[in-house]
């Protein structure tokens, strides 16, 4: 039997000093008042929670390096990292969450995570559509009434096998990529960024990533709170109203959206890979739902074909089924225009495509076997009303839940450091190395 003598312990400090009682012990039944033994100093103690301090806080003789700290937080979880990963503490200040070996049997789409455990985020065939190797792709074209002018001369692409997500990016998935990018210690901050490409625009107050030195505006945060806007909630970023989460994500840079596909394990789409997605197996439809009129229950815009007007505010990414491509991709046209992998190269006033009319109209598939990535910069554009909209162009297709023109060959330009209300994007895999 333990020897139950009661032993009073004195530490004296300069100004205070600290006392421990306690009991001989070899077990914890050996403890009088229900405490734990200590397996290497034999007295019985109330156990301490576990912290990642580099101390054994509940004397269990596992360090902190070894101590299993429990389940990780769904936006703590990284590429590869099964649903049921665990924190792990590193360094003796810092958790981490550990990748374990039990997958999801399936991807959950739009979630921002890698549920089965293969290393990309969102590729099931539930979350991604893929398309096989194309050959004679006709893009863009010499009708006037397609677009402003900018679409000739139409001509022929090839294309590598390539995979396109069926779903634009939404809230929560960015929401998960910001969190997994604060908790592995990256410095996320709200200003206006010191230096932006257009210095004739106010950008106004953005989320700003500090990449080693490097200032990468992520997403325009306003003045006031939108309903997308982000919000840090101690370790976690999240939407100001969760309501939000199935909306497609906007306001994001062309940086923002390039870096959350590439952390996804994909990376943004061509101009020519979208074309691909609308036209079709047959590359006949003008629209991702065939030739018939814009309406409503097709395509998210301001006011359809027949004058009537449409919600004027984004929907969940998995609305309009009646809008779907004829392969099962929503929202090619209508509720966010998309950031394109692609530069924007145009004369100032957008009436003539530079980089279309770079090579003849036979020219395409011998110059670029698996699909062009579009001209090596962009140009600047000019606002009809004067004064320069963008230096350094970037592109972004498929109309919006604010647009009134329904032209399908419109794109949106503006400068990679930019983020706009209509502006989303989605990511895609495989076709030529980016």
């Amino acid at each position: 039997m333990a020897r139950a003598a009661a032993v009073m312990f004195a530490a004296m400090a300069a100004d205070c000093s600290v006392v421990v009682d306690f009991s001989d012990c070899a077990r914890d039944a050996d403890c009088p008042r229900g405490e734990t033994c200590n397996p290497q100093r034999h007295y019985c103690e109330v156990s301490e929670v576990e912290r990642c301090n580099g101390i054994d806080d509940d004397h269990d003789g596992i360090s902190d390096d070894n101590e299993n700290f429990g389940v990780c937080e769904p936006a703590m979880r990284v590429i590869g990292m099964c649903r049921d990963g665990v924190l792990r503490c590193r360094a003796g200040t810092r958790l981490e969450c550990v990748r374990r070996t039990s997958p999801a049997s399936a991807e959950e789409c739009n979630n921002g995570l890698d549920d089965d455990c293969d290393g990309a985020v969102d590729n099931q065939a539930t979350c991604v559509q893929n398309f096989p190797p194309t050959a004679n792709l006709p893009i863009g074209s010499d009708d006037p009434a397609y677009g402003e002018g900018d679409d000739a001369p139409a001509h022929n692409v090839c294309l590598a096998a390539f995979g396109l997500d069926k779903y634009e990016v939404s809230v929560e998935a960015f929401a998960t990529y910001l969190s997994v990018l604060g908790s592995g210690g990256a410095q996320l901050r709200i200003a206006e960024p010191r230096a932006p490409m257009n210095t004739t625009v106010r950008y106004g107050r953005y989320l700003i990533l500090d990449d080693r030195g490097t200032e990468v505006p992520l997403a325009f945060i306003g003045e006031t709170v939108t309903p997308v806007t982000f919000q840090e909630r101690g370790a976690r970023w999240a939407p100001a109203d969760a309501a939000t989460n199935r909306l497609p994500v906007v306001n994001v840079t062309w940086f923002a959206a390039d870096r959350y596909c590439r952390w996804a394990g994909k990376h943004l789409p061509t101009e020519a890979e979208w074309f691909r997605a609308v036209k079709g197996s047959d590359f006949t439809r003008t629209y991702p739902w065939g030739n018939d009129p814009v309406t409503c229950d097709r395509g998210n815009v301001a006011v359809d074909a027949m004058g009537r007007t449409c919600p004027r505010h984004l929907l969940d990414f998995d609305s309009l089924p009646m809008g779907r491509s004829s392969e099962g991709v929503f929202h090619l046209y209508g509720n966010a225009n998309e950031w394109m992998w692609d530069f924007h190269n145009t004369d100032p006033m957008h009436t003539r495509n530079i980089y279309y009319q770079s090579l003849p109209v036979t020219g395409w598939c011998a110059m670029f076997p698996t699909g062009p990535l579009g001209p090596a910069a962009g140009a600047p554009i000019t606002q009809a009303a004067g004064g320069l909209y963008c230096q350094n162009c970037r592109m972004l297709r498929g109309r919006n839940y604010n647009s009134t023109d329904l032209r399908p060959g419109i794109r949106r330009w503006i400068d990679g450091d930019r983020g706009e209300a209509v502006g989303g994007f989605r990511c895609s895999s495989g076709g030529t190395a980016r």
